[in-house]
This record gives structure tokens, C-alpha cells and sequence, in this order.
């Protein structure tokens, strides 16, 4: 499974009056088998994922499972790093089979991709059979958000700057410039 596109729409956007992370993401066939498997993994992983089980707004039937795992698995991971609980929707992408569209609003533009990217590599790592660091992941997003909501610095003012602040610029007129009275 990959991100094969993404851009951010502005709000009051067809699927949100928030901002919105629009994402296509592109998926192989997984059996079942498997699909039970990663799900049980992301339960024990993420506990709060069992919550979110029929509280994802679906577009289409034909949606796979491990789509809406990747849906909910990033939903938890903003609820969890960025304290943020939103509703997104997955439909499939028309004429292309194996891909599909998900919409995520978010609030912390800086973490909204970061959030997805991590959700399908954590799903992706499961599926392998692979662990996964939870927490430094968690950690990172919340460096994100944290990172680009805070105000860059302060400005400092020194006796200079005060003084060219205050002072105006002296200007230069030449004389055939000014126009004559007579």
C-alpha cells in the first residue's frame, strides 16, 4: 500500500467546512486471512481503534477493510499525538481500480500528511509482520504540530533599533526637483 497523491483543500471544501487532507491511496489485494490478522495487531497496538469501529463515513461498498483500518489508524494517531477527533470519508477512486480516496479534516496543517504517511507504514510494517514504534512515531507528529503552532520568536529592541524606529530618515531634495513659487 502507497500514497500515490495528495494535496490540501481549503475549507468549505465538497466533503468539510474544515480544511481537508485529500489523499489516493493505491492497494494490493490482501487476503482476508491477513486483513484479520493486521487488525488484531492494530487492537493490541492501538486500543482506542476498537472505538472507532463503524464511525468512518464510507462512500462506497466496495471498500476494502485494510482501507478503513488505514482510515481509523489515522484517526487514532491524531487523537492520540494531536488531541484532535474529526470524522473522515474513503470512497473509491472511479475508473481505477485498487485505489481509493480518503479525506481527513485536520486542524494542524504541519501534521495532517505526516499523520497518513505514518498510519499506512505502521499498517504496512503489521502486515509484514513487523513491529513498529508507536510512541517515537506519536512523538514526532506531536514535535510537528507543536513545532508550527508556536510563534517563531520574539523580536528583540535594542537602543538602536528603538532609535531608527523612531527617528525618521533624513531626505534629500534637489533643487530641481522642488517646484518654484513666483
Amino acid at each position: 500500500m502507497k500514497i500515490i497523491d495528495q494535496r490540501y483543500l481549503d475549507s468549505g471544501n465538497r466533503y468539510s467546512t474544515q480544511p481537508c487532507l485529500l489523499s489516493i491511496l493505491e492497494l494490493e489485494p490482501v487476503t482476508e486471512a491477513a486483513t484479520e490478522q493486521l487488525q488484531q495487531r492494530l487492537y493490541a497496538a492501538l486500543p482506542g481503534l476498537r472505538r472507532l469501529h463503524g464511525l468512518v463515513g464510507k462512500r462506497a461498498d466496495e471498500i476494502p477493510t485494510i482501507v478503513e483500518l488505514v482510515q481509523q489508524t489515522a484517526l487514532e494517531l491524531r487523537r492520540l499525538a494531536l488531541n484532535e477527533v474529526t470524522l473522515g470519508f474513503v470512497g473509491v477512486v472511479p475508473g481505477m481500480p485498487g485505489r481509493y480516496r480518503m479525506v481527513l479534516p485536520y486542524s494542524a496543517q504541519s501534521a495532517a500528511a505526516p499523520t497518513l504517511a505514518m498510519a499506512t507504514q505502521l499498517v504496512n510494517a503489521m502486515l509484514a509482520g513487523r513491529s513498529f514504534n508507536v510512541k517515537a512515531g506519536l512523538a514526532r507528529l506531536r514535535a510537528l504540530a507543536d513545532r508550527r503552532s508556536k510563534p517563531r520568536g520574539t523580536l528583540m529592541q535594542t537602543a538602536r533599533t528603538l532609535l531608527m524606529s523612531v527617528i525618521p530618515k533624513r531626505t534629500f531634495a534637489a533643487p530641481f526637483l522642488v517646484p518654484r513659487l513666483s
